[in-house]
């Protein structure tokens, strides 16, 4: 009786799996050591009769882990093949009450709403490229507002149990249909409204650590309010309205990214929320580290797909003692960019540099509501326009590099030529470029046949700055040609080789707008160049992919996405297809491509 516990107890600490060695040479051992005695062979029988039994739920365990990656993984490869993923299941009405149910008594009835401009709000916006195709289905159900991440990981743990689709949002200023509701109605929109404070500041290590509801403005006041903060700032500077959660997610920019690089350049760690309410946290807090694979960028501009992301520490830089704007015109749009191109390549290092067509400047002029110093309208010259922010530790630093830059000027057809002198000053000049999007859309609704239907297409591309001035002349030309003179504006953050058009266009004429884009990105990834530059892909880039990265490596993706996302609960269709039977590539391009909600026009 001593010997068969002792052999149960050895055996019963080895693993116990079909086939295995190990348990069957402890199975052998038990059996050809065995007393004869009867009362010994019926504890053998038992132990054994034990062991087969938890061999059979093992088993079962092992057969149903296999069977479940088999819904979504094709055995043995590196890749998945998109053809060869099987369709995904996703909640019933009857799953996803239990959910709601399970969810509320996480989170409260007061943080989970389901009014119906809430709901309108998730699902689209007026300044989207992309709208759902069908908006009475595309849409959650409820809005949930999480205070912490442990409330996300158990909200997680719910939608995954029961297979319902989430998508996690911020500042919900995407312009690629990123937190597009396509599993809808059947999904929840997971909102960082209420989760936006900063944890924490390291003035000496230049990092703060924030919650994802965090906007990069609110972050910039955060900073300056305290004298041990006020010399630092974050690096990117998207749009108005952004939240931190999403510019990781979309890996956006910004105007000052010719300095002060990207979010893939400006993110220390991240702590992340898996797919199954797993926990994880990507990296410590040092500035470099080669400690194992680099979980911080997988997670960035993977736009929700792979995780939900609730805890950003970001770089700081220190800010400039002194920053002036200068804004340089042109005859041409192809001398600014080769004035661009030759200020880059003679090593000047400002802090940003932009590019507007003369179409946006008379936007601005038209609708910008700039004011100079007097509180006069402020107008500017309507010709291709550079402007740069020039940063130093002294007047005498930033006049030799205006000096500089006035020189390259001149050798491209200078036009004109005006600088700032102080703050207020700046402000005057550089609201020319915060105010291009809005300016668009209200130039839209004058001038457009159909003035209570205003629509506004805006998209991103990046190429190799030698090649910048063709792409733009090229797209330039061929929008023109199209009959869609005047209707577009050009904002390029020529300093990175990133460029973005928005014509603003009648529903009807989705299809040729549709159309440009196409030859627009193509133009690009001619040459060399990626089809979006800093908005993300979403679900309006998706085409692209392949053409610009191979199938291999958007399969590569795919498995990535499945192996980490096996149910294809979060953010469902972003980025790539996610099995056969997805067809909404064709539901965009045939769909009533209507904004939900009229513009709003506020800069």
């Amino acid at each position: 009786m001593v010997f068969a516990t002792k052999a149960f107890r050895s055996c019963r600490s080895l693993p116990l799996r079909l086939h295995s060695r190990s348990s069957l040479k402890c199975n052998t051992r038990l059996y050809s050591s065995a007393p004869t005695n009867s009362g010994a062979l019926s504890v053998i029988k038992y132990v054994a009769g034990t062991l087969l039994f938890g061999s059979g739920i093992s088993m079962g365990i092992y057969w149903n882990k296999v069977n479940s990656s088999k819904e979504t993984l094709q055995d043995d490869n590196s890749t998945s093949v998109l053809e060869s993923v099987t369709p995904a299941q996703y909640a019933t009405e009857a799953e996803f009450k239990k959910a709601i149910e399970e969810i509320t008594k996480i989170v409260g009835k007061v943080n989970i709403s389901s009014d119906n401009d809430v709901i309108l709000a998730h699902s689209d916006s007026f300044f989207s490229t992309h709208h759902p195709p069908n908006p009475s289905q595309q849409k959650p159900q409820v809005v949930i507002y999480p205070s912490s991440t442990e409330e996300v990981a158990e909200i997680v743990k719910v939608v995954h149990k029961y297979r319902v689709p989430i998508v996690a949002s911020s500042g919900l200023t995407s312009l690629e249909g990123h937190t597009m509701h396509t599993r809808g109605p059947i999904s929840v929109s997971l909102s960082f409204e209420r989760m936006d404070k900063v944890l924490a500041v390291h003035p000496i290590d230049l990092d703060a650590v924030v919650q994802p509801g965090v906007g990069w403005q609110e972050l910039d006041e955060y900073l300056l309010s305290d004298s041990s903060t006020e010399h630092l700032m974050l690096g990117p500077d998207p749009g108005i309205g952004a939240r931190i959660g999403g510019m990781v997610g979309s890996s956006c920019s910004g105007t000052n990214a010719y300095k002060y690089g990207t979010m893939k350049e400006n993110v220390v760690n991240l702590t992340v929320v898996l797919a199954d309410g797993t926990i994880i946290k990507t990296k410590q807090r040092p500035r470099k580290s080669s400690a194992g694979y680099d979980m911080t960028r997988l997670f960035i501009g993977s736009e929700g797909t792979l995780g939900i992301i609730t805890e950003i520490t970001v770089k700081l830089h220190v800010r400039a003692k002194l920053e002036l704007v200068s804004v340089a015109t042109f005859p041409t749009i192809a001398d600014a960019a080769s004035t661009a191109q030759a200020i880059i390549k003679s090593g000047l290092q400002m802090n940003a540099i932009e590019l507007l067509n003369s179409t946006m400047v008379s936007f601005v002029n038209k609708y910008g509501g700039v004011t100079d110093e007097n509180d006069e309208p402020k107008q500017f010259l309507e010709k291709p326009t550079l402007l740069f922010k020039v940063g130093g530790p002294s007047k005498t630093a930033i006049d030799e590099q205006l000096e500089l830059i006035e020189t390259i000027s001149k050798e491209n057809h200078l036009v004109k030529l005006e600088s700032s002198h102080n703050e207020e000053e700046n402000a005057v000049l550089w609201s020319s470029r915060r105010s291009g999007l809005w300016s668009t859309v209200q130039y839209g609704s004058e001038i457009l046949e159909d003035k209570n239907d205003v629509q506004i297409w805006t998209t991103d591309f990046a190429v190799p700055i030698s090649h910048l001035a063709n792409v733009i002349a090229e797209t330039n030309d061929d929008l023109n040609n199209l009959g869609f003179q005047d209707k577009f504006s050009v904002l390029g953050h020529v300093g990175d080789g990133n460029c973005h058009f928005l014509i603003v266009y009648n529903s009807k004429d989705y299809n040729r707008v549709s159309e440009a884009v196409d030859r627009m990105v193509f133009r690009a990834l001619k040459y060399e160049g990626t089809c979006t530059g800093e908005h993300g892909v979403g679900v309006g880039k998706r085409k692209y992919l392949n053409t610009e990265l191979g199938s291999t490596t958007v399969d590569l993706m795919r498995h990535i996405k499945l192996l980490m996302d096996p149910r294809r609960i979060l953010n469902p269709d972003k980025i790539f297809k996610l099995d056969s039977t997805d067809t909404l590539d064709e539901q965009l391009e045939h769909g009533d491509i209507k904004a939900v909600g009229a513009p709003c026009c506020s800069s």
